[in-house]
C-alpha cells in the first residue's frame, strides 16, 4: 500500500508538471523543472527520421526534424537520386518559411463580384450617354439628272444663227490685165432638199455632273441615343461647288469654194467661168457655257439603326455597321451660265495654214473689234429656291476611345426638281455621297 501510494504521488506531480508547463491559466507557478534541458534533448531525439521520405514524427515542429539516416539531406529537400514522387511530397515544401500575396490581402478577390457584394460594395454603373456631337466632311457625286434640258427651257444657244453671215469673198486681178477673179468662201448643207445651211446640230443636255466638279460638304449635327441599336439625329450642313465650263452645241456643215473668172479683152468682156469645190464634215460653229458656283444649305433629320459588332468586341473599340434614313429640305442659289460662240473661217479650210476660229457672242458682234456693243451673254437658269431632300445610307463606325468614333457612309440622296426662271420643272438630283463623320459622347 506505502509502494502503491508513491507512485500514484508521483504520477499527479508529473501531470501537474505538464500542464503548467504548456500555457497554464496559471500563469506558469508549478512550472516543473523538467521542462528544462532533459525535455529539450528527448525532444530532439524523438524527432529523428532515417531519411527525407519518412513521415514527421507526432508531436515534432518541422523544424524541429533531422534526417540521421545515411545520404541524409536537410528535411524537406530532394536526397540525391531520390524519386521526386515518392513519399508524401511530391515537390520541395517551404516549411518554417512565410508565405506571402502578390497585393494587399485579399487582392485575390478583388472585382469578385460575390465577394464584393458581400462585403458592402457595389461597383459603380456605367451611365450610358444619351448625347454626342457630330462633325462630318464628305464629297458627292451626281448620277442621273441633267441640269439644262433643252426641250424643258426653250432656250437655244443657236438661235437666229444664220452660217451666210460669216461668208468670205476675195477678189484679185482687172480688167486691164485681162482677167478677174472672184472667190466665195460660204457653208451650206451638201444633202439634196436640206432647207437648212448646215448639214447637222448637235445640243446635249447638260447634266448636274458636266455642271459642276464634285461638290464638297462640312457639316455639323447632333444625335440622341435611343437603345444600343437606335439613335436618332439632326444635321445642318454647307456645300459648294465651282463651276465648269465645256461644249454646250456645235453645228456641222459643208464648206464651199466658188471662183468665178471673168475674161477681158481690150477692157471687153469675151468670157466667164465658174468652179465649184466644196469639203465636208467641218464644225462651222460651236458653243460652250461657263457656269457659276454653285452654294447649298442642307438641313434633315432622319435615324440610324446599329448592327452587332463585326470586330473589336475583346478591346472595346468596336468596329459596328449600320444603316441610316433621313429627310430634310435644301436651298440653292441662283445659277447661271456664260454662252461663248466660236465661228469657222471658211476661206481657212482651203488655206494652206490649219483651220483657224474666231470668237463671237451669241449676237453675233466680234467681241475683238467691238467689245463695247456686245449685248450680254449671260443666262439665268434658276433662281435661289429650296427644294425636298432625303436620303439612304450604310456604313460602318469605329469607336476610337470611349467617348470618340468615327464613320464612314455612303448611299443614295435624291433631291426634289428645281424650277427654271421660265417656270418649267427641272429634272430631280440623284446622288452617291461619300461622308466621312466623328462623334463625341456628352
Amino acid at each position: 500500500m506505502r509502494l502503491a501510494g508513491l507512485a500514484l504521488s508521483a504520477a499527479l506531480i508529473s501531470g501537474c508538471s505538464y500542464v503548467g508547463g504548456q500555457g497554464s491559466p496559471l500563469g506558469g507557478f508549478f512550472k516543473a523543472p523538467s521542462q528544462g534541458h532533459y525535455d529539450d534533448q528527448a525532444a530532439a531525439t524523438r524527432c529523428h527520421i532515417q531519411n527525407n521520405q519518412s513521415p514527421i514524427p507526432q508531436g515534432c515542429h518541422p523544424s524541429q526534424v533531422k534526417v540521421v539516416g545515411s545520404q541524409a539531406a536537410p528535411f524537406g529537400q530532394q536526397s540525391s537520386g531520390s524519386n521526386q514522387y515518392a513519399g508524401g511530397f511530391p515537390q520541395q515544401p517551404q516549411f518554417g518559411q512565410a508565405q506571402y500575396t502578390t497585393g494587399e490581402y485579399g487582392s485575390h478577390a478583388s472585382g469578385n463580384t460575390y465577394t464584393d457584394l458581400h462585403q458592402g460594395q457595389t461597383k459603380a454603373k456605367t451611365r450610358r450617354p444619351r448625347f454626342r456631337g457630330t462633325l462630318d466632311l464628305g464629297v458627292e457625286q451626281s448620277v442621273s439628272g441633267d441640269l439644262i434640258d433643252y426641250d424643258k427651257i426653250v432656250i437655244s444657244p443657236i438661235t437666229g444663227y444664220n452660217p451666210a453671215d460669216y461668208n468670205e469673198s476675195s477678189v484679185s486681178g482687172s480688167v486691164v490685165g485681162g482677167a478677174i477673179t472672184r472667190q466665195l468662201w460660204y457653208a451650206n448643207s451638201r444633202l439634196p432638199g436640206n432647207p437648212n445651211q448646215y448639214d447637222e446640230i448637235s445640243m446635249p443636255s447638260v447634266s448636274f455632273d458636266d455642271a459642276w466638279l464634285s461638290p464638297a460638304s462640312i457639316g455639323a449635327g447632333g444625335e440622341f441615343i435611343l437603345s444600343d441599336k437606335a439613335t436618332v439625329f439632326a444635321r445642318a450642313g454647307y456645300t459648294r461647288s465651282e463651276g465648269t465650263s465645256g461644249g454646250a452645241a456645235s453645228i456641222e456643215g459643208t464648206i464651199f469654194q466658188e471662183t468665178t473668172v471673168e475674161t477681158y479683152e481690150s477692157n471687153v468682156l469675151v468670157g466667164t467661168t465658174v468652179a465649184t469645190a466644196f469639203d465636208v464634215g467641218h464644225t462651222i460653229t460651236d458653243y460652250s457655257y461657263d457656269f457659276s458656283d454653285m452654294e447649298r444649305i442642307d438641313l434633315e433629320a432622319g435615324g440610324r439603326f446599329y448592327f452587332d459588332p463585326v470586330a473589336g468586341q475583346s478591346t472595346g473599340r468596336t468596329v459596328t455597321p449600320f444603316v441610316s434614313a433621313s429627310a430634310g429640305a435644301s436651298r440653292y442659289n441662283d445659277v447661271s451660265f456664260t454662252i461663248d460662240q466660236r465661228q469657222l473661217s471658211y476661206a481657212s479650210v482651203y488655206g494652206d495654214e490649219e483651220t483657224e476660229y474666231y470668237d463671237l457672242d451669241v449676237a453675233g458682234y466680234d467681241l475683238d473689234n467691238d467689245p463695247a456693243t456686245a449685248p450680254t451673254r449671260t443666262v439665268n437658269l434658276y433662281d435661289s429656291q429650296w427644294v425636298p431632300s432625303g436620303s439612304l445610307k450604310a456604313g460602318v463606325e469605329w469607336q476610337v476611345t470611349s467617348k470618340t468614333a468615327l464613320a464612314f457612309e455612303t448611299g443614295l440622296r435624291v433631291e426634289g426638281a428645281r424650277d427654271y426662271s421660265n417656270g418649267n420643272k427641272g429634272d430631280t438630283n440623284i446622288t452617291v455621297p461619300l461622308t466621312l463623320r466623328g462623334s463625341f459622347n456628352f
